[in-house]
């Protein structure tokens, strides 16, 4: 990294966060009109408890500096992981989980390993996963849309979910029904769902943004996209036509949300294009494996987790050689 030339761009890892936050912000007002503004009560706790706890790991952890702890906290990377927590839960949850959430995600996942660059998994799908594993009642109540409820209710009762309780598609799925209402329902974002994964048409008007301002690589995505639609086509399962039973596989749960964004993070996904590739596709067959195999459990969420385990080394399998690092090395 000594030889000119270099590459200079007006990117900072402050406004990458920004065009990250404004590719999730037509999810966002989307699911504040389907759910209520629950979503919204939800958003502020998670994102601020993503912050304070960045804050204290990073004075911790770190030099004990005050004003350097803060400004790493305020950077938005923080409230990325915020955001994308909140995407991954239902309005049923009671308003203290997120707090649990944000503390798996920044101080486990996150600064534990030492904070940016170091990680070794995405923290807000690490957070979700060890929610969804421990406490699974909490986050497996869906409720019809436009069921809007109180925002400052700390939790809400059961009698009260139960009167507009429905399952999702994915928990229809793993009934072996295929969700019935429509597959517009699906891609416009009014079927039931947690809260950021359902408006398919946001995440990908999202996803293009972020293609536009050349901050993601689709090739991950697509290949996760292909995958799951491949498998889930070739051994359908349920009582639908075998397109309809694919096209829910694909469209339900966190597939879409994961593959557009957990395929691109920057710490824990493969740097070469092929090796994008490579996690993507890894990730759409986890998926499918573990949907199959545990009642459609959410296994996107776990198939990410582990592929993330398996980037160093599909980097190492994909790394190219550095223009003029070959001339450099036959000239020692």
């Amino acid at each position: 990294m000594i030889n000119a030339p270099f590459t200079h761009t007006e990117k900072t890892y402050r406004t990458i966060m920004a065009d990250i936050l404004i590719s999730l912000s037509p999810v966002l007002v989307w699911s504040v009109f389907i759910f209520g503004a629950r979503v919204l009560t939800i958003t502020f706790i998670t994102v601020c408890s993503c912050v304070i706890f960045d804050f204290i790991a990073r004075y911790i952890f770190g030099n004990r500096d005050l004003i350097y702890s803060f400004k790493q906290a305020t950077d938005l990377s923080a409230v990325v992981t915020g955001v994308l927590i909140v995407f991954m839960l239902p309005v049923t949850v009671p308003l203290y989980l997120p707090v649990f959430a944000a503390f798996f995600a920044i101080v486990i996942a996150k600064q534990a390993f030492g904070g940016i660059g170091r990680n070794l998994v995405n923290p807000a799908v690490f957070a979700i996963a060890v929610i969804k594993i421990t406490l699974p009642s909490f986050v497996d109540k869906f409720t019809m849309p436009y069921s809007y409820f109180n925002a400052f209710t700390s939790e809400l009762s059961s009698s009260l979910i139960d009167t507009v309780r429905v399952f999702s598609p994915l928990q229809m799925l793993s009934r072996d029904h295929v969700y019935e209402e429509g597959f517009t329902d699906l891609f416009f974002g009014t079927s039931p769902g947690n809260i950021g994964e359902i408006g398919i048409v946001f995440i990908i008007i999202g996803a293009i943004y972020l293609s536009y301002r050349k901050i993601i690589d689709l090739r991950g995505s697509a290949a996760y996209m292909a995958v799951v639609f491949l498998f889930s086509f070739m051994f359908p399962r349920g009582n639908g036509e075998t397109i309809y039973f694919a096209l829910t596989e694909m469209m339900s749960g966190g597939a879409v949300l994961l593959s557009v964004y957990a395929c691109n993070d920057f710490t824990t996904t493969p740097k070469q294009k092929t090796g994008k590739i490579i996690f993507g596709a890894g990730c759409g067959l986890l998926t499918i494996l573990i949907r199959y195999n545990f009642s459609h459990f959410e296994g996107a969420y776990v198939a990410v987790l582990i592929m993330n385990l398996f980037t160093p080394l599909i980097n190492k399998l994909t790394r190219t050689v550095p223009f003029g690092m070959l001339n450099q090395k036959n000239q020692a």
